[in-house]
Protein backbone atom coordinates (compact mmCIF):
# COMPACT_ATOMS: atom_id res chain seq x y z
CA UNK A 1 0.00 0.00 0.00
CA UNK A 2 1.60 3.39 -0.81
CA UNK A 3 1.27 5.99 2.00
CA UNK A 4 1.08 9.49 2.02
CA UNK A 5 3.75 11.32 3.72
CA UNK A 6 2.94 14.48 5.97
CA UNK A 7 5.07 16.67 6.04
CA UNK A 8 5.36 18.90 9.29
CA UNK A 9 6.20 22.37 9.20
CA UNK A 10 5.91 26.20 10.63
CA UNK A 11 3.20 26.42 8.68
CA UNK A 12 1.22 23.09 9.14
CA UNK A 13 0.32 24.97 12.67
CA UNK A 14 0.60 21.21 14.35
CA UNK A 15 3.18 21.31 17.60
CA UNK A 16 5.75 19.64 18.06
CA UNK A 17 4.99 18.57 21.52
CA UNK A 18 1.94 15.80 22.17
CA UNK A 19 2.42 13.17 20.41
CA UNK A 20 4.65 9.75 20.96
CA UNK A 21 5.20 9.22 17.06
CA UNK A 22 6.89 12.46 15.74
CA UNK A 23 8.37 15.64 17.59
CA UNK A 24 9.94 16.15 20.73
CA UNK A 25 9.44 13.67 23.75
CA UNK A 26 10.19 15.11 27.12
CA UNK A 27 10.04 12.48 30.08
CA UNK A 28 11.01 14.76 33.13
CA UNK A 29 14.89 14.39 32.60
CA UNK A 30 17.65 15.95 30.71
CA UNK A 31 17.38 13.58 27.82
CA UNK A 32 14.96 14.60 24.94
CA UNK A 33 14.03 11.97 22.58
CA UNK A 34 13.66 13.53 19.03
CA UNK A 35 11.78 12.01 16.74
CA UNK A 36 11.74 13.45 12.97
CA UNK A 37 10.25 10.37 11.23
CA UNK A 38 8.05 7.60 11.26
CA UNK A 39 9.13 5.61 8.09
CA UNK A 40 10.59 2.07 8.85
CA UNK A 41 12.20 -0.25 5.91
CA UNK A 42 12.07 -3.23 8.32
CA UNK A 43 9.08 -5.11 9.71
CA UNK A 44 10.61 -6.73 13.12
CA UNK A 45 8.54 -9.78 14.41
CA UNK A 46 8.76 -8.35 17.68
CA UNK A 47 8.29 -4.14 16.78
CA UNK A 48 6.44 -2.92 19.51
CA UNK A 49 4.93 -0.13 17.02
CA UNK A 50 4.39 -2.02 14.37
CA UNK A 51 6.27 -0.37 11.98
CA UNK A 52 6.12 -0.04 8.30
CA UNK A 53 2.66 -1.84 8.33
CA UNK A 54 -0.60 -1.23 7.18
CA UNK A 55 -2.11 0.13 10.41
CA UNK A 56 -0.09 2.79 9.52
CA UNK A 57 -1.94 4.36 6.74
CA UNK A 58 0.53 7.81 6.36
CA UNK A 59 4.16 8.30 7.31
CA UNK A 60 5.13 11.97 8.68
CA UNK A 61 8.55 13.81 8.29
CA UNK A 62 9.20 17.09 10.12
CA UNK A 63 10.95 19.84 8.95
CA UNK A 64 14.71 20.40 10.02
CA UNK A 65 14.25 24.15 10.69
CA UNK A 66 11.08 23.86 12.68
CA UNK A 67 12.56 20.84 14.91
CA UNK A 68 15.53 22.60 15.68
CA UNK A 69 13.77 26.35 16.45
CA UNK A 70 11.33 23.99 18.66
CA UNK A 71 14.78 22.38 20.38
CA UNK A 72 16.02 25.79 21.28
CA UNK A 73 13.14 27.16 22.78
CA UNK A 74 12.90 23.36 24.78
CA UNK A 75 16.13 24.39 25.98
CA UNK A 76 15.61 27.57 27.89
CA UNK A 77 13.46 24.90 30.30
CA UNK A 78 15.84 22.16 30.44
CA UNK A 79 18.85 23.98 31.04
CA UNK A 80 22.29 22.37 29.96
CA UNK A 81 24.40 19.01 29.77
CA UNK A 82 21.50 17.98 27.94
CA UNK A 83 21.54 14.71 25.78
CA UNK A 84 19.69 14.74 22.37
CA UNK A 85 18.98 11.26 21.50
CA UNK A 86 17.74 10.94 18.13
CA UNK A 87 14.82 7.74 17.88
CA UNK A 88 11.73 6.82 16.32
CA UNK A 89 8.48 4.82 15.75
CA UNK A 90 10.68 3.65 12.39
CA UNK A 91 13.79 4.71 11.98
CA UNK A 92 16.18 7.53 12.67
CA UNK A 93 18.46 7.18 9.89
CA UNK A 94 15.06 7.25 7.46
CA UNK A 95 15.05 10.60 7.67
CA UNK A 96 16.59 12.83 4.60
CA UNK A 97 18.23 14.90 6.66
CA UNK A 98 19.78 13.42 9.51
CA UNK A 99 23.19 14.13 8.89
CA UNK A 100 22.29 18.29 9.01
CA UNK A 101 20.30 17.62 12.08
CA UNK A 102 23.09 16.09 13.86
CA UNK A 103 24.62 19.03 13.02
CA UNK A 104 22.79 21.91 14.06
CA UNK A 105 21.99 20.41 17.64
CA UNK A 106 25.94 20.43 17.86
CA UNK A 107 25.47 24.18 17.21
CA UNK A 108 23.05 24.43 20.56
CA UNK A 109 25.18 24.46 23.38
CA UNK A 110 23.14 23.07 25.81
CA UNK A 111 23.46 19.71 24.52
CA UNK A 112 26.07 17.96 25.83
CA UNK A 113 25.76 14.75 24.15
CA UNK A 114 24.09 13.40 21.16
CA UNK A 115 22.82 10.11 20.78
CA UNK A 116 21.42 8.02 17.56
CA UNK A 117 19.28 5.01 17.95
CA UNK A 118 19.28 2.42 14.53
CA UNK A 119 18.35 -0.72 13.60
CA UNK A 120 20.90 -0.41 10.98
CA UNK A 121 19.70 -1.16 7.96
CA UNK A 122 20.83 1.85 6.47
CA UNK A 123 23.94 2.93 7.77
CA UNK A 124 26.66 2.58 5.43
CA UNK A 125 30.83 3.95 5.66
CA UNK A 126 29.67 7.29 4.33
CA UNK A 127 27.13 8.36 6.34
CA UNK A 128 28.66 7.25 9.64
CA UNK A 129 31.70 9.22 8.89
CA UNK A 130 29.54 12.57 8.14
CA UNK A 131 27.58 11.45 11.46
CA UNK A 132 31.04 11.45 13.05
CA UNK A 133 31.88 14.84 11.53
CA UNK A 134 28.76 16.32 12.10
CA UNK A 135 29.29 15.49 15.74
CA UNK A 136 27.28 12.55 16.74
CA UNK A 137 28.33 11.05 20.16
CA UNK A 138 27.30 7.70 20.41
CA UNK A 139 24.68 5.28 17.98
CA UNK A 140 22.82 2.29 19.90
CA UNK A 141 22.78 -0.23 16.85
CA UNK A 142 19.95 -3.28 17.18
CA UNK A 143 20.79 -6.31 15.78
CA UNK A 144 18.96 -9.61 16.41
CA UNK A 145 21.18 -12.24 15.22
CA UNK A 146 24.34 -12.70 13.23
CA UNK A 147 22.98 -16.06 11.95
CA UNK A 148 21.54 -14.67 7.75
CA UNK A 149 18.43 -16.63 7.67
CA UNK A 150 17.64 -16.09 11.45
CA UNK A 151 18.64 -11.98 10.81
CA UNK A 152 16.21 -11.95 7.38
CA UNK A 153 13.18 -13.80 9.59
CA UNK A 154 13.95 -11.74 12.54
CA UNK A 155 13.65 -8.49 10.39
CA UNK A 156 10.52 -9.40 8.44
CA UNK A 157 12.59 -9.00 4.73
CA UNK A 158 14.88 -11.28 2.73
CA UNK A 159 17.16 -8.26 2.24
CA UNK A 160 19.06 -8.19 5.34
CA UNK A 161 23.07 -8.29 5.34
CA UNK A 162 24.11 -9.35 8.02
CA UNK A 163 27.90 -9.11 6.48
CA UNK A 164 27.37 -5.45 5.80
CA UNK A 165 26.24 -4.46 8.90
CA UNK A 166 29.27 -6.02 10.94
CA UNK A 167 31.61 -4.33 8.44
CA UNK A 168 29.58 -1.53 9.21
CA UNK A 169 29.77 -1.94 12.77
CA UNK A 170 33.81 -2.43 13.09
CA UNK A 171 33.79 1.00 11.53
CA UNK A 172 31.68 2.64 14.15
CA UNK A 173 33.79 0.63 16.77
CA UNK A 174 37.44 2.95 15.54
CA UNK A 175 35.51 6.24 14.52
CA UNK A 176 34.84 8.83 17.17
CA UNK A 177 30.69 7.36 17.68
CA UNK A 178 31.07 5.34 20.79
CA UNK A 179 29.32 2.30 19.78
CA UNK A 180 26.34 0.31 21.55
CA UNK A 181 25.37 -2.80 20.25
CA UNK A 182 21.49 -3.28 21.79
CA UNK A 183 20.24 -6.48 20.65
CA UNK A 184 16.49 -7.47 21.70
CA UNK A 185 16.11 -10.85 23.78
CA UNK A 186 13.03 -12.71 22.13
CA UNK A 187 12.93 -15.74 24.07
CA UNK A 188 12.80 -18.86 22.05
CA UNK A 189 13.94 -17.22 18.89
CA UNK A 190 17.40 -15.82 19.12
CA UNK A 191 18.64 -17.36 23.01
CA UNK A 192 21.82 -18.68 21.09
CA UNK A 193 22.31 -15.42 18.85
CA UNK A 194 22.53 -13.06 21.81
CA UNK A 195 25.89 -15.20 23.15
CA UNK A 196 26.85 -15.03 19.40
CA UNK A 197 26.36 -10.80 19.58
CA UNK A 198 28.19 -10.53 22.94
CA UNK A 199 31.36 -12.41 21.41
CA UNK A 200 31.12 -10.17 18.47
CA UNK A 201 31.16 -6.67 20.55
CA UNK A 202 33.50 -8.35 22.74
CA UNK A 203 35.88 -8.57 19.52
CA UNK A 204 34.99 -5.11 18.01
CA UNK A 205 35.37 -3.94 21.83
CA UNK A 206 31.62 -2.26 21.45
CA UNK A 207 29.39 -1.69 24.48
CA UNK A 208 26.80 -3.82 25.10
CA UNK A 209 22.51 -3.08 26.24
CA UNK A 210 20.32 -6.46 26.05
CA UNK A 211 16.90 -5.27 25.36
CA UNK A 212 14.08 -6.98 27.08
CA UNK A 213 11.12 -7.72 24.55
CA UNK A 214 7.71 -6.77 26.08
CA UNK A 215 3.97 -6.86 24.36
CA UNK A 216 2.63 -3.95 23.05
CA UNK A 217 -1.48 -3.45 22.29
CA UNK A 218 -0.40 -2.70 18.67
CA UNK A 219 2.79 -4.01 18.35
CA UNK A 220 3.80 -7.37 16.56
CA UNK A 221 3.73 -10.43 18.46
CA UNK A 222 5.95 -13.67 17.42
CA UNK A 223 3.97 -16.86 17.27
CA UNK A 224 4.37 -18.58 20.56
CA UNK A 225 6.51 -16.10 22.03
CA UNK A 226 5.61 -15.59 25.70
CA UNK A 227 6.84 -12.31 27.04
CA UNK A 228 9.46 -12.54 29.93
CA UNK A 229 9.70 -11.83 33.71
CA UNK A 230 12.23 -8.98 35.00
CA UNK A 231 13.22 -11.85 36.96
CA UNK A 232 13.94 -14.26 34.55
CA UNK A 233 15.45 -11.52 32.20
CA UNK A 234 17.64 -10.20 34.94
CA UNK A 235 18.58 -13.89 35.87
CA UNK A 236 19.74 -14.05 31.86
CA UNK A 237 21.91 -11.07 32.15
CA UNK A 238 23.40 -12.02 35.27
CA UNK A 239 24.72 -15.53 34.13
CA UNK A 240 25.80 -13.80 30.65
CA UNK A 241 27.63 -11.49 32.28
CA UNK A 242 29.73 -14.00 34.74
CA UNK A 243 30.29 -16.55 31.57
CA UNK A 244 31.68 -13.43 29.38
CA UNK A 245 33.22 -11.01 31.92
CA UNK A 246 31.12 -8.15 30.78
CA UNK A 247 28.51 -5.89 32.18
CA UNK A 248 25.20 -6.61 31.29
CA UNK A 249 22.64 -4.71 33.63
CA UNK A 250 22.58 -0.70 32.81
CA UNK A 251 21.17 1.75 34.48
CA UNK A 252 20.02 5.82 33.82
CA UNK A 253 23.02 6.31 35.94
CA UNK A 254 25.00 4.50 32.88
CA UNK A 255 23.60 7.13 30.45
CA UNK A 256 23.98 10.00 32.90
CA UNK A 257 20.20 11.07 33.06
CA UNK A 258 19.17 12.83 36.10
CA UNK A 259 15.86 13.92 36.72
CA UNK A 260 14.97 17.89 34.92
CA UNK A 261 11.78 20.35 35.02
CA UNK A 262 9.89 19.33 32.37
CA UNK A 263 7.32 21.28 30.52
CA UNK A 264 3.88 21.80 31.87
CA UNK A 265 0.85 19.46 31.35
CA UNK A 266 -1.68 21.73 29.95
CA UNK A 267 -4.54 19.26 29.67
CA UNK A 268 -5.51 17.06 32.82
CA UNK A 269 -6.96 13.33 32.38
CA UNK A 270 -10.74 13.37 31.48
CA UNK A 271 -10.70 16.80 31.11
CA UNK A 272 -13.31 18.13 28.30
CA UNK A 273 -11.65 20.80 25.53
CA UNK A 274 -11.86 21.86 21.86
CA UNK A 275 -9.41 21.24 19.67
CA UNK A 276 -8.96 21.76 16.26
CA UNK A 277 -8.39 19.62 13.82
CA UNK A 278 -5.09 19.40 11.62
CA UNK A 279 -4.12 16.37 10.53
CA UNK A 280 -4.74 12.48 10.29
CA UNK A 281 -2.88 10.33 12.91
CA UNK A 282 -0.50 7.29 12.57
CA UNK A 283 -3.09 4.64 13.41
CA UNK A 284 -6.32 4.10 10.99
CA UNK A 285 -9.25 6.12 12.36
CA UNK A 286 -6.96 8.71 14.18
CA UNK A 287 -6.83 12.44 13.75
CA UNK A 288 -4.32 15.13 14.98
CA UNK A 289 -6.21 18.09 17.29
CA UNK A 290 -4.68 21.01 18.09
CA UNK A 291 -4.97 23.04 21.30
CA UNK A 292 -2.92 25.35 24.06
CA UNK A 293 0.11 24.56 21.63
CA UNK A 294 -0.24 20.68 22.10
CA UNK A 295 -0.77 17.97 19.62
CA UNK A 296 -3.22 15.45 20.42
CA UNK A 297 -4.11 11.93 19.23
CA UNK A 298 -7.88 12.04 18.99
CA UNK A 299 -8.92 8.13 18.54
CA UNK A 300 -12.12 7.09 16.58
CA UNK A 301 -12.45 10.04 15.17
CA UNK A 302 -14.42 10.90 12.14
CA UNK A 303 -13.88 14.81 12.06
CA UNK A 304 -13.03 16.41 8.92
CA UNK A 305 -9.21 18.77 8.39
CA UNK A 306 -10.02 22.16 10.29
CA UNK A 307 -12.99 20.79 12.09
CA UNK A 308 -13.42 21.75 15.68
CA UNK A 309 -14.46 19.24 17.73
CA UNK A 310 -15.04 18.26 21.26
CA UNK A 311 -12.57 15.45 22.91
CA UNK A 312 -12.24 13.92 26.81
CA UNK A 313 -8.48 13.88 27.36
CA UNK A 314 -7.89 10.08 28.76
CA UNK A 315 -4.25 9.77 28.69
CA UNK A 316 -1.63 13.15 29.70
CA UNK A 317 1.64 11.10 30.78
CA UNK A 318 4.92 12.88 29.65
CA UNK A 319 2.98 16.00 27.55
CA UNK A 320 1.99 12.99 25.53
CA UNK A 321 -1.81 13.06 24.87
CA UNK A 322 -4.49 10.85 23.90
CA UNK A 323 -8.57 11.80 23.47
CA UNK A 324 -11.37 10.04 22.40
CA UNK A 325 -13.86 12.28 20.61
CA UNK A 326 -17.09 13.36 22.14
CA UNK A 327 -20.46 13.96 20.11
Amino acid sequence: MKKNIIKIDQNSGIPLIGTIFFGILDRGTNLLQIRATTYCPLKCIFCSTAANSDIHPVYFEVDLNYLVNYLKDLVKIKGNNLEAHLDSVGEPAAYPKIVELVREIRKIKNFKIISMQSNGYLLNEKLIKELENAGLDRINVSIQSLDQEKANYIAGINTYDVEKLKSILRLISKSKIKLMIAPVYVPGINDEDIEEIIKFAKEINAELGIQKYEVYKLGRKPKGVKKQSWYHFDELLNRLSKKYEIKLKLSKKDFLIEPRETLPIEFKENEIIYVDIKSPGWLKNQMIGVAKNRSISVENCNANLNDRIKVKIISNKHNIYVAKQIK
